[in-house]
């Protein structure tokens, strides 16, 4: 049984950026337990790409990614797939599958949804489909069934995540993906460039984050031994001397990651890389760590510099959690990035004008020179989206800005408008991005954020295009 795994078109822009760590856990577990399977990332193809690699691989499965914001591509696959061969059977997951599976039903030819974590799903559902056995018995799964939508019983979450074998990159060239970071050392661009998930699920409860939704909030987390295993892997393989820790929350727990970075220091990777994580979430003694095992950037949700926004938000942490966690991590000797959020419950002139305070007295970004930038650079201050299954989304259905029939249609991930409409929310934005930026990465900033408008007004043209 031969098995292809795609990730679909993204339309615009055409590059390839991060290879598609989904597909290649499920991938790794797949080729583990012996099946022909094929990863393919479509981010850069036009629809004839898709209908051709479809029809030369020839497979009896196709399994696509669905997240919310690229939903329209997805629904797109499927169809192409099953135009190519109606006996294919077509498998979704992600988490806008997850969160919407009758709707998936409804829009796409889609036989098996697999909800939420799929490694050990996808195994028994692949072998219950060559074999031609019940589905009801699989955990984790919808599926039609005389006319209605079955979902069998929840599939627990995977205690140990040591025992899922690393992602599978056969199918990926590293050397021609290149990260969105607009601002890596010009020393480090060339470098071989990858993920890495190192824990899953997320115990705090932000209001416009559905990660605790689709992982839980039990955070779960590999050893440091089997993480630099890993590293280690991609070091010698594929030649990865850059990565991104894209854990939603990498120093959670503390100790382990000392650990890892002890680990990396013992075995001598010589790698640079940067994470993600909490302000509350870090210490003097692991950041000074992390920057002797290869740390050069740290990226930190800090949302707002208002303390009625955090609040209101459910972030958990303070503005003098965020002062000290910058002041430490630029003492380590480590650069920063502060990722902010403009139009969430609440916002307002007062806020912004908070948030532009506290910006310009952390002075988020250090350049790795040493120099600072003329101005203040926070990274992208975005809009802020209304995703499904989080407490922003009951909020803003009980204003009637959304409903779940909206997912029906296919349109873009809808701005939260419930205080402000979306023209005086870019005034906001705009407040704050000329508050906090240099006149070039002010100018810089409104062209990427053109760009961006561009690209979600062409989405749902492309999904419905062949080229």
């Amino acid at each position: 049984m031969k098995i292809l795994l795609i990730s679909p078109p993204e339309g615009f822009p055409k590059k390839l950026q991060w290879v598609p760590l989904g597909l290649g856990y499920l991938g790794g577990v797949l080729k583990r337990r012996g099946y022909d399977v094929k990863l393919c990332d479509m981010c850069t193809y036009s629809w004839q790409d898709v209908k051709s690699e479809i029809t030369k691989e020839d497979p009896d499965i196709v399994g696509i990614s669905c997240l919310t914001l690229f939903r329209n591509q997805s629904i797109k696959v499927a169809q192409v797939a099953k135009e190519c061969n109606p006996n294919i059977k077509i498998l979704m997951g992600g988490p806008h599958a997850t969160f919407f599976p009758e709707h998936i039903f409804q829009l796409a030819p889609v036989d098996v949804v697999v909800l939420g974590e799929g490694e050990i799903t996808i195994i028994e559902l692949v072998d219950a489909l060559e074999n031609n056995r019940d589905l009801s018995n699989i955990k984790g799964i919808a599926f039609q069934l005389n006319g209605r939508i079955v979902k069998t019983q929840p599939r627990q979450l995977v205690k140990d995540l040591d025992s899922i074998p690393f992602p599978l990159y056969d199918d990926f060239d590293l050397r021609k993906y290149k990260p969105p970071i607009t601002d890596i050392p010009k020393q480090y661009r060339d470098l071989t460039t990858t993920l890495i998930i190192t824990s899953r699920g997320c115990p705090f409860q932000c209001q416009f984050c559905s990660t605790s939704r689709f992982w839980g909030r039990f955070w779960r987390a590999r050893s440091a031994t089997n993480v630099v295993d890993e590293l280690e892997w991609l070091y010698s393989k594929y030649d990865v001397r850059l990565l991104y820790f894209f854990d939603d929350i990498f120093t959670l727990n503390k100790r382990r990651a000392i650990e890892i970075c002890k680990e990396l220091l013992k075995r001598k990777l010589d790698i640079v890389w940067l994470t993600e994580t909490r302000v509350d979430c870090v210490d003097r003694e692991m950041l000074e760590w992390m920057k002797k095992a290869g740390c050069y950037q740290i990226i930190y949700g800090v949302e707002s510099g208002s303390p009625k926004i955090l609040k209101t938000i459910n972030k958990g942490f303070t503005v003098d959690h965020i002062k000290r966690a910058f002041k430490l991590t630029h003492d380590a000797g480590i650069s920063t990035i502060a990722l902010l959020m403009v139009g969430n419950p609440g916002e307002d002139k007062t806020t912004i004008k908070e948030t532009m305070k506290l910006m310009n007295e952390i002075k988020p970004h250090r350049t790795f020179d040493s120099i600072d930038y003329p101005g203040v650079y926070i990274g992208e201050a975005a809009l802020t989206w209304i995703f499904p299954n989080t407490p922003l989304y009951k909020l803003a259905e009980s204003k009637g800005i959304i409903s779940d029939n909206y997912w029906l249609t296919d349109k873009t991930v809808p701005h939260y408008t419930g205080d402000h409409t979306l023209k005086e929310l870019m005034f906001l934005k705009l407040r704050l991005d000329f508050g906090t930026r240099s006149k070039m990465e002010f100018v810089r900033s409104m062209v990427r954020h053109i760009n961006a408008r561009t690209l979600f007004s062409m989405m749902s043209d492309e999904s419905k295009s062949t080229e």
